[in-house]
């Protein structure tokens, strides 16, 4: 059995250097990283933002693309490259011989994504010296791990099970159709969210399984129960998974979770109090707005999705430097698609505040709708920042008065501090 495995990670090997050796590769590697970086020219020279954009811009829509080539050329090497390569690596069943191929592809993706994200946090440190933390580079490497063992899957097997590169294409249609529609469907349909992985992971295993089940048919002639069987069990997984994120979750339009349509329905306008929060914070702990009762409360909204307002953190540091901590709460919270990117921001910039992620967010369209929270506010812009006093009344609204900078939130700090505490509140021991 070893020897057989030895055989087989030196076949992945092989195919690994394949993929990437020779013009395609080196084309894509300088296309994707040169986009990647102009990318994350434009954005905030911020690591943070880097980080942020490498996952969604540089691995969802410049990497899937290109990517999808060189798995389809990958897929038929069978009929382009020397007779001497075909030969070697004959002596192992088909099926064997396909999965080795496909890991062997399937990490030189992850090569050239390394490059992707490695380009990107290269731009800050050109443009404005500052240095991307470790942490920044695993977390945007993390996020593209299971994306993109889904498309390619569905690229190799595709390939593999039609003999025809058009199968590929097809591929690229429906990562085109889920770009174009994703406003209009469902988060659980989006395979680049780090909260449907355990959806998308056991699909994509599904098919190289199924796929090798296949090739194992058509080489010995039976099929064999173990490979069908893991297939059909992972299938059946992914899809259970599916339905069930769907019915405890708020998934517009598939489905409504009754908690998230009354977080939406607290307007601000209606009572003088801002609206109650109860979302989960970076540590995955439920936070609640009564956590904070007695406190001077500071409200931030930001979006990965909006780079620009990703700065308000940092705004929020500084202007929180020189307030008594113990008088005052600070909440910054994250209107993301994807559930994972609050914690992961939180965690490389170390940030001395609570960040909570609104988990019913789809964003798209009209952005006081693309979250209940984001409704409840009847937010008009991004950042904004709420502050309020110690009963939890609004005391300032700084996108609207346009004193989004740590002096105005500070100033804004200090006139909350000011009000006097309304009967019945209780003030927290310093």
């Amino acid at each position: 059995m070893k020897p057989l495995l030895l055989s087989l990670r030196a076949l992945a090997t092989h195919e690994f250097r394949m993929t990437l050796r020779g013009r395609s590769g080196l084309s894509v590697a300088l296309g994707a990283g040169a986009l990647a970086f102009a990318d994350a020219a434009l954005r905030p020279q911020s690591p943070l933002v880097a980080g942020v954009r490498a996952s969604l811009f540089g691995c969802g829509l410049v990497l899937v693309p290109l990517s999808l080539a060189l798995v389809a050329g990958a897929a038929r090497r069978d009929d382009t490259v020397g007779a001497g390569d075909v030969v070697q690596s004959r002596p192992f069943p088909t099926h064997l011989l396909f999965v080795a191929r496909f890991l062997g592809t399937y990490t030189a993706v992850l090569a050239l994504y390394a490059v992707v994200v490695a380009c990107s946090l290269l731009c800050p440190l050109v443009l404005a010296r500052e240095f991307a933390s470790p942490l920044t580079f695993v977390h945007a490497f993390g996020r593209g791990i299971v994306p993109l063992l889904f498309i390619v899957a569905l690229g190799y097997c595709g390939v593999a099970v039609a003999g025809n590169v058009l199968a590929a294409a097809i591929v690229a249609l429906y990562w085109l159709y889920l770009l174009l529609w994703g406003d209009f469907l469902a988060r659980v349909f989006n395979f680049s969210l780090t909260q449907n992985w355990p959806i998308y992971g056991a699909l994509a295993l599904s098919a190289v399984l199924g796929t090798a089940a296949l090739r194992r048919f058509q080489d010995l002639r039976r099929s064999g129960v173990a490979l069908p069987l893991a297939a059909a069990g992972l299938l059946v997984l992914g899809l259970l998974t599916a339905w069930n994120r769907v019915v405890h979750s708020h998934d517009k339009p598939l489905h409504r979770d009754p908690l998230a349509m009354q977080l939406a329905a607290q307007y601000a306008k209606a009572s003088p109090r801002v609206p109650g929060v109860w979302l989960p914070d970076q540590h995955g702990r439920l936070w609640r707005t009564s956590s904070t009762d007695g406190k001077v409360l500071v409200l931030a909204f930001w979006s990965p999705h909006d780079p620009d307002s990703m700065t308000v953190l940092d705004d929020l540091r500084t202007a929180l430097k020189d307030v008594p901590r113990a008088s005052v709460a600070c909440l910054a919270v994250c209107l993301a698609d994807d559930h994972a990117l609050s914690a992961h921001v939180a965690s490389e910039g170390r940030y001395p505040f609570t960040m909570v992620t609104d988990t019913g967010t789809h964003f798209s369209g009209k952005l006081e709708d693309c979250a209940p929270l984001a409704e409840a506010f009847e937010l008009a812009k991004l950042p904004s920042v709420y502050v309020t006093d110690r009963g939890h009344r609004l005391v300032a609204d700084l996108a609207s008065e346009g004193t989004l900078y740590p002096e105005g939130m500070a100033a804004a700090i200090g006139r909350a501090l000011a009000v006097p505490v309304p009967p019945g509140i209780g003030v927290e021991r310093r």
